[in-house]
């Protein structure tokens, strides 16, 4: 698209951001954390919202655009806009207190977006592209070039593919294999002979009806029946011709208005999605070169600034401290200098204090003094302490998005840039930003002739050698912490390349077949408002809600520094759900989206159960693993069957006991000392399809977030058939019944419906299709191989672990309980 185009999104953006900012404005009011819950839950959604549409813009405007400043700016200002969305949304689930999803995470918004008048998907938060392309692209490149070379060596290139076994339940002694051949081939006479029975019967009612209709005197020859037969064959054949014809018509009309397009292969050459993606590449080529030449510019205008201005600003700048010691000497009446000349940066040290603001200074603290006496020192003043912190609100981010929207109005909303086709910098705005640069480093040569000025002042006004104020010592380095962690002596001091071929070389090192957070299929729940208030638990999330939480908690974190260091600093997350409901899935798409590396440290694995064989290799094999995850980070540690390790470890009444319970002590130890530290960007991600076999307490207290996996709804399953089959390039005849098959497998999942399509629909069945148009008994007949079922009971334990550990059932009953109690500080309902 045109330039103006993104320019004048930006500018739509801008206004928006502008309105915005005077609504949050509002809650510095006295009395907004007052108001009922409800209220602050209803702003603060609205508010999410907004910010989710402004991010998106934003997002596609850095993405698109090829000014090198612009996109300087454009950064600072989608970050900011990251952080405050999702602060919205932790205030949006803290408010979340008018249904039994009490303070949940996966916050149902149906009922505001109908409000709103907009589609559900616009809930949808998906991770900057950005994180892939650009954080740290040099570092990255160079650590996935050892990977994938190493990999190549060891003739592991190829990414590795989940492969599923479909589950027979063939028992192969030869009676019962007999027995089995016996049985079908007697159901294959009874129903020869049912046919037959048909087909008698049917001749046998032709022919009472002909005897019939001749003992009533009608006159019936062959012509006459031949002619009946052939209009009864014209009726049918035209009423599926017509039928056909008003499908291809309403096709055509859908077409025609834009509602729907002609399908076509994604992968071929000519789609309209290769297009778009060679459109990409070449624009983040444009980018690239672009920022190169500003980075050359730059460097070449700051020369230019410091031989042509330099003096005058060296000279500016004296005169300017120069007339500050003057008028310090002149409201002290010639007595004193000043202390330093950094005090002129200062503005409490900038000039002495007046007599009046030296009385009114010493008042102040004799008042505060006596104001302090008759306090009591109590619970009392702590309880005020933290009622004063939760009566503000912190706006810190709208300051900054404010200061970033005056940026932009200061310097583009003025800069007419309609002859810059290219798009390239502007380098009157350049030179403003050199200039500043050289003008910061001109303080202090500066500072150092001011100091020998005040040197010579010292001499010929006050008679005396002036006495500098000692040099402040330079901070010691702070000395290693040193982290109580297992396994640190035994990779003391080797690189951490050659640790990671080690790890590459143990097969810890993963590398996944690359997917999108989008490839996470599944419908909107647009009755999940109304299901939070019927259910007496947390109902299932959605999968757009699943997605969105991925995207915000896990993804934003592990994609951007920046927003790892101001957001919640989380690092251990806990996936469950169903074998095959996308959890493997979830964590390929973070990985290639946030450019994450995989470490997979699976206990059950051949590949690792080697390196936990005795107490000394466990702690050398996790302290290997974290250390590489945290100095070629982004990282993802990925451990699967979490159960076998936080079950319990001696067998329970109808609970094994976990295999791999001796690993639990040294993980807890890994995030005990902080070892992936807030700033770095390591996630610690455990899977499981059990968990109830985990114990409640250490899975609430070691893992930090926790996201269900649910089966899927009946909307989900036919947006999944659907998709897989087109994803196989087969379009389905009009009247294949594929909602019917939507029905009939309800309580499988993804992983079931795949694993089933790439077995019926091979190269060869595709070639077939034209003749043998796929039927729905073929899918039946492969799915009732698949093993991924999970039986209402064990479901609903999955669903009572969901409302447990992620706490909403303790906070439920307990705003039950105190609304109940009004001793508590509750009222009665």
């Amino acid at each position: 698209m045109s330039k103006q185009y993104y320019n004048n999104m930006w500018q739509e953006t801008i206004n928006d951001i502008q309105d915005l900012i005077q609504v949050e404005n509002f809650q510095n009011e006295p009395d907004f954390l007052k108001k009922p819950p409800q209220d602050l839950f209803q702003h603060y959604a609205q508010n999410y919202i907004r910010y989710i549409g402004i991010y998106k813009k934003l997002e596609d405007c850095y993405d698109q655009m090829v000014h090198p400043q612009k996109k300087i700016n454009l950064k600072e200002l989608l970050e900011l806009a990251i952080i405050r969305m999702i602060e919205n949304k932790k205030l949006v689930i803290q408010y979340n207190v008018h249904s039994n999803s009490y303070q949940s995470d996966m916050v149902n918004l149906d009922e505001l977006i109908t409000d709103l008048k907009l589609t559900p998907d616009y809930l949808e938060v998906p991770i900057p592209r950005y994180f892939k392309k650009e954080t740290d692209k040099e570092r990255l490149d160079e650590r996935n070039f050892i990977i994938d070379k190493t990999l190549q060596d060891m003739d592991l290139g190829q990414p590795e593919e989940t492969v599923i076994e479909e589950q027979y339940f063939l028992d192969t002694k030869e009676e019962n294999i007999l027995e089995i051949i016996q049985r079908n081939e007697r159901g294959r006479q009874g129903i020869q002979r049912g046919l037959q029975c048909k087909q008698l019967r049917k001749e046998r009612l032709r022919k009472e009806n002909k005897t019939k209709r001749l003992a009533e005197g009608e006159e019936i020859t062959d012509e006459q029946e031949n002619e009946k037969a052939v209009l009864i064959i014209q009726k049918y054949f035209k009423g599926y011709k017509g039928r056909e014809q008003v499908y291809f018509m309403r096709e055509e009309e859908m077409k025609f208005l834009g509602i729907q397009r002609d399908a076509e292969d994604p992968k071929q050459q000519n789609s309209q999605f290769m297009k778009a993606q060679e459109q990409r590449q070449k624009m983040t080529l444009i980018q690239q070169q672009h920022m190169k030449d500003y980075e050359a510019k730059k460097i070449e205008l700051k020369k230019l600034v410091q031989e042509t201005e330099g003096p005058e600003i060296k000279e500016k700048k004296i005169k300017e401290r120069i007339d500050w010691i003057d008028m310090y000497l002149d409201k002290t009446e010639g007595k004193k200098l000043p202390a330093k000349a950094i005090d002129y940066y200062d503005d409490k040290k900038r000039y002495p204090p007046t007599q009046e603001e030296l009385d009114a200074l010493k008042g102040g603290k004799k008042g505060a003094k006596k104001e302090n006496k008759p306090e009591k020192k109590g619970k009392k003043g702590k309880k005020d302490k933290k009622e004063e912190k939760k009566d503000t609100i912190d706006l810190t981010t709208v300051i900054k998005i404010n200061e970033r929207v005056e940026e932009y109005l200061t310097t583009w909303g003025s800069t007419d840039d309609s002859t810059n086709f290219q798009q390239t910098f502007v380098t009157d705005v350049a030179k403003g930003l050199v200039r500043s640069s050289v003008e910061t480093e001109m303080n202090s040569l500066v500072d150092e002739l001011i100091e020998i000025e005040l040197d010579n002042r010292h001499l010929f006004l006050l008679k005396k050698p002036r006495k500098r104020p000692p040099k402040p010592k330079a901070p010691k380095p702070p000395k290693p912490k040193n982290f109580k962690v297992p396994g640190a002596g035994g990779v003391k001091g080797r690189d951490v390349f050659d640790l990671l071929s080690e790890l590459l070389e143990y097969g810890i090192v993963k590398k996944l077949m690359p997917a999108n957070l989008a490839d996470l299929k599944g419908g909107q729940n647009v009755l999940g408002a109304t299901q939070e208030q019927q259910f007496a638990t947390t109902p299932d999330p959605s999968y757009p809600q699943l997605r969105s939480a991925l995207a915000e908690f896990v993804g934003m974190q592990l994609g951007s520094p920046i927003l790892k260091e101001k957001l919640d600093k989380m690092s251990y997350f806990l996936f469950f759900g169903p074998s095959g409901s996308g959890k493997t899935l979830a964590i390929r798409a973070l990985a290639t989206e946030c450019n994450a590396m995989l470490l997979d440290i699976t206990p059950s694995s051949p590949e690792v159960q080697q390196k936990f064989s005795d107490k000394s290799s466990i702690g050398k094999t996790f302290y290997t693993v974290f250390y590489v995850a945290k100095v070629l980070h982004p990282t993802i540690i990925f451990m699967d069957n979490i159960e076998q390790v936080f079950g319990s470890a001696k067998k329970k009444k109808g609970v094994p006991a976990a295999p791999w319970a001796k690993l639990k002590k040294p993980l807890q130890d890994f995030k005990k000392a902080k070892f992936i530290e807030p700033t770095t960007r390591v996630v610690f991600i455990g899977s499981t399809n059990q968990p109830e076999l985990m114990i409640m307490k250490d899975t609430k207290n070691f893992f930090e977030k926790k996201f269900f996996f649910p089966m899927l709804n009946y909307d989900t399953r036919l947006t999944l058939l659907k998709y897989f089959i087109e994803e196989k390039g087969v379009k389905l005849e009009p009247n294949f019944p594929l909602s019917t098959l939507a029905h009939l497998t309800e309580g499988y999942t993804a992983g079931s419906f795949k694993n089933a399509l790439d077995k019926i629909i091979t190269p060869e069945r595709i070639k077939k299709i034209p003749d043998e148009p796929i039927t729905i008994d073929e899918f039946v007949a492969r799915l009732a191989r698949q093993p991924y079922v999970k039986s209402q009971a064990e479901y609903d334990k999955l669903r009572t672990f969901f409302d447990e550990v992620t706490g909403t059932k303790d906070r439920r009953e307990k705003s039950k309980a105190v609304a109940v109690d009004p001793k508590k500080g509750g009222k009665k309902k």
